[in-house]
């Protein structure tokens, strides 16, 4: 820890020559170590000195100890535990004689004999210091340093320089300038605490030196640690031996209030504010892994302390005041004093690169040299980067997937608006997203519908909270952190097939890198990215869940977990409950056959119902859609995409986004590999790999000869990473299994195998890195900007857009204002197929108003993009009358004539004639309503008539004018009759309630899956849950890890 020089300032104090010392000793509960506290301070050769100690509401006989060693009028006696700072000021205000200096001692330090003596010369000596402390040394082990002066990083984090055990050799002996010095045994002068405004009260414990000191070097004095002065500390308050008020609330509380209070109190009002955003977010981080590590109490009084400092803004503020007023110095003088965040960042991310990666297989140390040996050859560059590269294969592999990714991605992390694929541009704010998904008439989408959204939609407004609420970060994290999230825990899962770490960065990083992760990236494909993502969690969970040795909190932890995750990618991919509730159905017959009767079989039986009932229960009630005939699984059918079926297998079907033959090669190479190689090593996980491998092709290739509703490439994300797990198996056993051959076929095929794979994992990194993103549009609005700008100012109308190709001519209906990321996961609604009517009967010449007719339904433009109009669908739309051509730059525009609002009162002369014939009459002018809420709209009827709902048909609707309820007729679109003049009308859809009724169920089930996680029942105090991991309270490996394979 570097001792800085700092500018020097202005402020002096005067010196006497015989300095006159007040010891102030603060004792509570240190019975243990008064006796050689007070010895010590006996012992002392400064002899110009006047003792007054404190007791802080003792109850071990410390209080009796100190009036039988000093007397009664050296000791004051505190009736309740006062905290370090306000006993010290109890004792200055009890004190009138004139002493200059103030020695804080605690009751357990032992300060050597001529530790004053030093400590007061060092003041004498230098005027500008305003406070010295001794060098620490442990209380039972002298010769060990404990502390020679403290410093902390930008976001608090303390630091003293000194590593656990280290010995005293002087090492820190000529280095003296320090941020701060403990309270044990600081001398500080008398004149300079008062006008510093001593301690803050509120502290109790911990970081009242650090913010004392910091006030010091602010109003320009300096802190010295004194080498020459020593003393012996216990520390018991931060070696958690003795916890005082703590034993209540926590030590941890104290620490992170006081060190934010203090930061706020002394950074400038410039650079504050980074200080916070990067205190918060480490704080975050070390709550989530308080959490996941079920230290709950700490993530608590992490919390906790945040609130206090809320609370106590204002008085904070004020003493802030206090420090602004008296500062000479700015924090770039002080710069120097601080330490780096660096080494904290960098030994987080190592931490969290081992957990995520796991255990390696213990290399055994090098052997030191006998005489008369030669010391080893230098090592060449390339070999020493090599060897590096095995040591820290994940920090070296996430740092150049992340470089990958930043520079491959860079043109869609430029601009504002993204969309593409499944990805359209996204709304504002979250609340879209969120206040849409509780709503019972949803209006995210073109059209309303009181269908149940998938928890996709809120899912997404979730990452926008996340995000800071950010449009534009959203999107962002969506696409390329889904791909690290994936890498992340392909990390975990891999763990089943290999114990040492290289095989298994190595296995992670194909998977992200395999054919179907481009092409899901590089076309937009948000619910196989989501797969992608989480998949390799299922599997670690599924595999830790089904193991017979996995202790019973730990599997259940896991049943969680697959629950959890299983529904995350099921609400993007619907398929996937169904794949997951035959896989589980699968390994129930499985172990019946195998088993039958056993309570293994049960106890697996079990925990697979759990898990897969689990996920449809978290979804209910829309995963109870899968099961109707026009539910997520039957959609619009996509493309056809013929091809053999071993282009699927090899990862290269004619789909767009895939990279082609090459890329998939190797990692075909790679099954066969692992198959050879390791499938007598374990024969089961190999069958099982392959036949994963061979179902997602199998499956990927009839969907795309089908034309399903789901993406032809998502299955083979299954078969990569069924890949990847036999290629980390074959990379994990090669090494013993070829060295007891001699150089063969074996040998050849393993290093073409090795080729391969690099060359395939190279031609996917190179299609990324050129950047394959035809399918994304940056800044470039889908609807004229004079649409979006009307409505702003009229939201309601919606917008039709036609496009021709080759084949035939498409359509999409969307909002005026376009359409948002908001409307993912909303069913489509009925009012679709009268769209489709309207359209084909327009291509079809058959009704010469078709275009017209949408008016009906508040479609207000009819829309052809640039270059996507062609002969016929030029010929139809000339033929409709009832619309209007407006001129357009770039593409053709026609308005609709006659245009229903989403919710208007109609004249009953208006409302027949639209009835009849499926437009308004010339002339017709609907009164708006006003909508005052989602699903509420409300307005004053100038004349009577009826309320016309440019909308499909649903039983939700309810109307009523003055209090009396509307009737409803039947016909498209709805209309409720009975509106009488001059009265107030409320039109408002039903659902509301029942619909919030089941997000709450929703939430409730999710707090039960988590808990289920995080504190298994039954299991949550059996001793042995844990006994085979002892980082079982420090991690939470209980999620996600499998047992190694031998």
């Amino acid at each position: 820890m570097p001792r800085p020089r700092i500018p020097r300032s202005q402020p002096t104090v005067q010196v006497t020559a015989v300095s006159r010392v007040l010891v102030v000793l603060v004792a509570h509960d240190g019975v243990t170590w008064l006796p050689r506290t007070l010895d010590a301070l006996a012992a002392q050769t400064h002899r110009n000195l006047e003792v007054l100690a404190v007791d802080n509401g003792s109850t071990d006989g410390s209080r009796e100890l100190l009036l039988d060693r000093l007397g009664h009028g050296s000791v004051l006696v505190a009736d309740r535990d006062l905290g370090f700072g306000a006993a010290v000021s109890m004792a200055l205000d009890a004190y009138h004689g004139d002493a200059e200096l103030i020695w804080l001692l605690h009751d357990d330090l032992a300060v050597a004999p001529e530790a004053l003596e030093h400590l007061v010369a060092a003041l004498d000596e230098d005027p500008r210091l305003a406070m010295v402390g001794p060098k620490l040394l442990d209380w039972d082990d002298p010769d060990r340093l404990q502390s020679v002066g403290w410093t902390i990083d930008l976001t608090g984090r303390a630091d003293s320089g000194v590593d656990p055990g280290e010995l005293d050799q002087g090492q820190w002996d000529l280095q003296r300038r320090v941020l701060y010095v403990s309270t044990a045994g600081m001398l500080v002068r008398r004149d300079v605490f008062d006008r510093l405004g001593r301690f803050d009260r509120r502290y109790h414990v911990f970081r009242d030196d650090l913010d004392l000191c910091w006030r010091a070097w602010l109003a320009g004095y300096e802190v010295e640690v004194i080498p020459a002065a020593t003393g012996e500390h216990v520390a018991a308050a931060s070696t958690y031996v003795r916890l005082g008020q703590t034993r209540f609330i926590g030590p941890r509380y104290f620490a992170e209030r006081n060190t934010l209070a203090t930061l706020i109190k002394n950074y400038t009002a410039g650079r504050l504010p980074i200080v916070l955003l990067l205190y918060i977010l480490v704080g975050l981080a070390k709550v989530v892994g308080f959490v996941l590590t079920r230290r709950f109490s700490d993530a608590w009084q992490t919390v906790r302390a945040w609130l206090w400092n809320i609370v106590h803004l204002r008085e904070t503020l004020r003493l802030r005041g206090r420090s602004v007023a008296v500062r000479q110095r700015s924090d770039r003088e002080l710069r120097e004093l601080f330490g780096r965040v660096s080494p904290r960042i960098r030994a987080y991310v190592e931490a969290i690169a081992d957990w995520i990666a796991g255990g390696d297989h213990p290399v055994a140390p090098a052997e030191a040299l006998r005489e008369g040996e030669e010391p080893p050859v230098v090592e060449p560059s390339l070999k020493r980067v090599v060897r590096r590269v095995k040591q820290r294969p994940v920090l070296v592999a996430s740092m150049l997937l992340v470089v990958l990714i930043g520079i491959g991605a860079w043109p869609l992390l430029l601009g504002e608006e993204l969309r593409g694929g499944q990805l359209a541009p996204w709304p504002d704010t979250a609340t879209a997203f969120l206040t849409d998904y509780t709503s019972g008439w949803s209006q995210a989408a073109a059209f309303g519908t009181s269908a149940d959204p998938s928890p996709a939609q809120a899912l997404l407004g979730l990452l926008q909270l996340f995000v800071g609420g950010s449009s534009l970060l959203a999107p962002r994290v969506l696409l390329f952190g889904s791909v690290l999230v994936a890498w992340i825990l392909a990390l975990r899962a891999a763990q089943a097939y290999s114990r040492r770490r290289l095989p298994r960065v190595v296995a992670a990083s194909a998977y992200v890198l395999s054919p179907p992760a481009l092409a899901a990236l590089a076309t937009g494909q948000v619910g196989a990215l989501v797969l992608l993502a989480v998949f390799p969690g299922i599997v670690a969970a599924s595999i830790t869940l089904s193991r017979r040795r996995t202790p019973p909190a730990r599997a259940w932890r896991s049943v969680s977990a697959v629950a959890l995750l299983t529904a995350l990618a099921a609400a993007f991919e619907p398929v996937v409950l169904v794949v997951v509730t035959v896989v589980g159905t699968l390994m129930i017959v499985g172990s019946l056959v195998a088993n039958p009767g056993s309570g293994w079989q049960r106890a697996l039986a079990t925990r697979v119902v759990a898990a897969t009932v689990g996920a449809w229960v978290l979804l209910l009630p829309w995963s109870l859609q899968l099961l109707e005939p026009d539910g997520p699984l039957r959609g619009v059918n996509g493309e056809v995409v013929g091809g053999e079926l071993w282009r699927w297998l090899f990862l290269s079907p004619e789909l767009i986004g895939f990279p082609g033959i090459l890329a998939g090669v190797g990692f075909v190479l790679a099954g066969i590999l692992g198959l050879l190689v390791s499938l007598p090593r374990a024969p089961a996980l190999i069958i099982a790999l392959w036949v994963a491998a061979l179902a997602g092709a199998v499956g990927a290739w009839w969907l795309g000869r089908t034309g399903g509703v789901t993406w032809p490439g998502l299955p083979l994300i299954v078969t990569a990473a069924a890949f990847a797990g036999l290629f980390a198996s074959a990379f994990a056993s090669a090494q013993a299994s070829l060295s007891r051959f001699s150089f063969g076929w074996r040998q050849i095929a393993a290093g073409t195998t090795a080729v391969a794979v690099a060359l395939s994992l190279g031609v996917v990194a190179f299609d990324l890195v050129r950047g394959p993103w035809d399918a994304y549009a940056v800044d470039d609005p889908a609807l004229p900007a004079f649409l979006t700008v009307a409505a702003e100012q009229d939201p309601g109308f919606r917008v039709l857009v036609l496009a021709e190709t080759a084949d035939d001519v498409r359509w999409e209906v969307v909002p005026g204002s376009g359409e948002t990321m908001a409307a993912y996961g909303v069913p489509s609604s009925p009012a679709l197929d009268q769209i489709e009517g309207r359209v084909v009967d327009m291509l079809d010449r058959a009704d010469p108003q078709a275009m017209a007719r949408l008016g009906a339904l508040g479609v207000r433009y009819v829309l052809v993009p640039s270059g996507a109009s062609g002969e016929q669908l030029d010929a139809s739309l000339r033929r409709q009358i009832g619309i209007e051509p407006r001129p357009l730059a770039d593409g053709r525009l026609f308005r609709v004539e006659q245009v229903l609002p989403p919710v208007s009162l109609v004249a009953t002369d208006d409302v027949a004639y639209l009835l009849d014939r499926g437009v308004l009459p010339e002339g017709a002018q609907p009164q708006e309503l006003r909508q005052d809420d989602q699903g509420i709209w409300t307005g004053r009827a100038g004349q009577g008539g009826s309320v016309v709902i440019a909308d499909a048909q649903d039983p939700g609707w309810v109307a009523s004018g003055d209090g009396s309820s509307l009737s409803r007729t039947t016909g498209e679109p709805t209309v409720l009759d009975g509106v009488e003049a001059d009265t107030t009308v409320q039109v408002r859809h039903e659902g509301r309630e029942a619909r919030r009724l089941a997000v709450t169920g929703q939430v409730l089930a999710l707090l039960l899956v988590i808990s289920l996680a995080l504190r298994p029942p039954d299991f949550a105090r059996r001793p042995d849950d844990d006994a085979d991991d002892d980082t079982a309270e420090r991690l939470p490996t209980g999620l996600w890890s499998s047992e190694v394979a031998p």
